[in-house]
């Protein structure tokens, strides 16, 4: 911790605190697209603050973990203008993020979303024999269902907008 201290000589010593530094909290920096539900026809690419570790699990914080966390609004970077801005997550329908190889397939499923918009997607995380079905990947507890569309992209899809899936 640094101290740091001015003297003023007409008002005697003016002693400040600077806890800026230490208090910072490490964050590893993630780029995504990011479709909201005030304006989806125009995804925005985003800049999501992901922590070095993760309570749920080992290792660092997904961004999967980041958008099913507790927090119901959660701060986003628009990449372009650099500027910061708060977001409700049921104001997000879909996030889109770029992997460094492709994404194990799996079943394929096609979701409607409430908006008119039409998702081909397949499923991608190993789970359980007795819970593999596409039905229990989307009645789970979880607000994001995490998806693949084939080409190392993740969509991490907003439950709540979802009108209707197919292919189940």
């Amino acid at each position: 911790m640094k101290l740091l201290q001015s003297l003023d000589t007409e008002r005697g010593v003016d002693l400040n605190l600077s806890l800026a530094d230490d208090l910072r909290v490490p964050k590893r920096e993630i780029a995504a697209e990011v479709s909201f539900l005030f304006n989806a026809e125009q995804p925005m690419e985003c800049l999501f603050y992901l922590n070095l570790y993760t309570p749920r699990r080992s290792g660092e914080e997904s961004l999967a973990d980041f958008l099913n966390s507790q927090w119901s609004f959660f701060p986003l970077r628009e990449r372009s203008s650099r500027e910061f801005f708060i977001v409700h997550v049921n104001q997000v329908m879909l996030v889109t993020e770029a992997l460094p190889a492709p994404a194990p397939a799996g079943r394929s499923l096609r979701l409607f979303m409430q908006n008119g918009a039409e998702l081909e997607l397949r499923t991608v995380e190993p789970r359980h024999a007795w819970r593999a079905r596409p039905i229990d990947l989307l009645n789970d507890e979880e607000r994001f269902v995490t998806l693949s569309r084939g080409d190392a992209v993740l969509v991490h899809v907003n439950k709540r907008h979802i009108a209707r899936v197919e292919g189940i």
